[in-house]
């Protein structure tokens, strides 16, 4: 069984629809080194490995526990936000809305491999590894453990961390992460 626990960024500078990719905002920095602090509590914590989507604000959040641990951070763009080819900025709240009432077959071919990709890797994890990463890769982890075909079933507040096992090839949720009390950005 390999442990996996999946860390959604602190709050980002701007939302989504206001930059394709913002660092963390001054709250965000604050959240990063309280989760770095919560996680280097973790028994054993010195054996993950610690793996980040490579957007600033997944970065961010993981940099502050990579110093901690004098830790090498892979950067896998397979764990970055949810793809939205051809969406300009200022639309993309709203694309991103509609998404959340989705069902999984009803995603189109970007988003349907962009899915696939996350769960195809997870599974292949040996290691107890942390990643960095956001709001929807975090449903499509938990969707996956879960059996849901929606796209949108958890609300992960910023700096959340959500807890799963890996046996035999299967994601099994351990642990849902705090919810988010506002908006996503």
């Amino acid at each position: 069984m390999t442990k996996l626990l999946i860390v959604r960024h602190g709050e980002a500078s701007a939302s989504w629809e206001e930059s394709s990719d913002p660092g963390l905002s001054d709250l965000g920095i604050v959240q990063a080194e309280e989760c770095a602090n919560m996680l280097l509590k973790l028994e054993g914590i010195e054996n993950y490995d610690l793996k980040s989507s490579p957007l600033k604000r997944a970065i961010e959040t993981g940099t502050k526990l990579k110093e901690k641990l004098n830790k090498d951070m892979f950067i896998d763009p397979v764990f970055t936000e949810i793809p939205s080819p051809g969406i300009p900025l200022n639309k993309r709240q709203q694309w991103l809305k509609e998404i959340f009432n989705k069902n999984i077959n009803e995603l189109e071919k970007a988003q349907l491999n962009w899915h696939q990709s996350i769960i195809s890797k997870i599974k292949e994890f040996k290691n107890p590894t942390i990643i960095f990463s956001h709001f929807m890769v975090i449903n499509t982890i938990v969707a996956n453990a879960e059996n849901y075909r929606s796209m949108v079933s958890f609300y992960p507040d910023n700096c959340s961390v959500t807890e799963f096992d890996i046996n035999q090839k299967k994601i099994e949720l351990v642990n849902l992460g705090t919810q988010l009390s506002t908006h996503v950005n």
